[in-house]
Parts: structure tokens; sequence; C-alpha cells
């Protein structure tokens, strides 16, 4: 009985390195796309439970503000690109607690009080927004920092005063299967605490009462 060896042609290792080497660049490449964060709506914001300020405010919300984008390179080799967009619940957060904190409350079209008698007119923007990677500090978190400016004007569109405050939210790694859900779910952990940092400013930093003109 004899057993026939069927010797591969010459070159065909060769051509199986480069193929394997193809793929890995490709998947490379695939690991390195971009990143796209679309942030839905909640199926819920929590209402502050707060008694409201006896006054009638105006906000006016930039498109910038409702739109929000971030886009990023990030640094190192591998230059990946990341867009988020805090659309949505970033909305649902402010609307909820302004329509809790204030008597009164008109959504304006731009930041001036038209036929509406109002005592202040608030004019919410994103200053900075971070974000951090497992890969950048070596925890097993996802990390997100948004800085807001709120403008507070007086009832005629006058500006009054900047107040400025850093909402901070993470995520552990092992919480989520992909890096876009596990930066989602920091965002929404950044809004909750953007909230509560609105609320307590409103009811209790004496420069914002002072300008809303609440004793």
């Amino acid at each position: 009985m004899s057993v026939a060896i069927e010797t591969p042609p010459r070159g065909h290792g060769r051509q199986r390195r480069r193929l394997f080497a193809v793929l890995g660049a490709g998947l490379a490449l695939a690991a390195c796309g971009p990143r796209v964060v679309t942030m839905q709506a909640l199926d819920g914001f929590p209402s502050p439970l707060v008694d409201p300020l006896p006054l009638a405010v105006g906000v006016h919300f930039p498109v910038e503000f409702a739109s929000f984008t971030h886009k990023e390179k990030r640094p190192g080799p591998s230059g990946q690109e990341w867009t988020i967009n805090l659309g949505q619940p970033q909305m649902q957060a402010f609307r909820s607690v302004f329509g809790s904190a204030f008597r009164t409350l008109h959504e304006l079209p731009a930041p001036v009080a038209g036929d509406a008698a109002l005592t202040a007119i608030v004019v919410p923007r994103v200053a900075e927004f971070q974000f951090a990677l497992p890969a950048d500090t070596r925890a097993k978190v996802f990390e997100i920092w948004i800085k807001y400016d709120l403008e507070i004007r007086d009832g005629a569109g006058e500006p009054i005063g900047h107040w400025n405050f850093t909402a901070y939210g993470k995520t552990p790694t092992a919480a989520l299967t992909s890096d876009e859900d596990a930066i989602r779910a920091a965002t929404v952990v950044a809004l909750r605490d953007a909230g509560a940092s609105l609320v307590t400013g409103l009811q209790r930093d004496p420069r914002i009462r002072s300008w809303l003109g609440v004793p």
C-alpha cells in the first residue's frame, strides 16, 4: 500500500503569510475606525423634588446646546476618531430641572423676553467636554466630564452674570459589551450629576439667587 504526499507549490507558504498579514492589518484598521456615540432619549428623567422658586423665568437653548456634538481625534498611534452627540438626554435633563426649579417657565426661541413678563432669562451652554478611556488612565472605567456655563440675564435680556459647574460620570468596563455603550452609560451618569448640581446651584448659590432677585 502506498501513500501519496502532495507537496505544496513553491511560494505557497509565502502567499499564506501574506494573506494573514493583510487580514490582520484589515482587522487592526477596523478596530481603530471611527467611533460614533449618538445618545437616544431616555425613558424618563427624574424631576427634582424641590419647592419651585416663585419666579417666571425664560430659558433659551442655543442650537449648539440642543444638538451638542463633541468630535475628537484621540492621541497615540491609533489616532482613533470619536464623535459623541449628547442630543436629547441633555435637553431632557435641563428641561426637567428648569421645569421643577421655577414656578413658571417659558422656553424662548431667542434670549429676549418678547411679550412675556419675566424675572430672568437663563441660557445654558456646554463650555467643555472631555472623556477618558481605560487605555488613557489604566483604570477599568470610562469617564465623562462636562463643563457647563449658565448665563443669567435680566427680564429684558441684558446679561447679569455667568455660573460654571462641572458634571462627572463614569462606568466600569465590565458593565457593558462595547466602548460606545460604556460611553453612553457614563454620559447618562454625568447628565444626572449635572441635574443635581443645577438644582443645588439654583436653590442655594447666593450669587444666582441675587441675580434672580430671590432673598
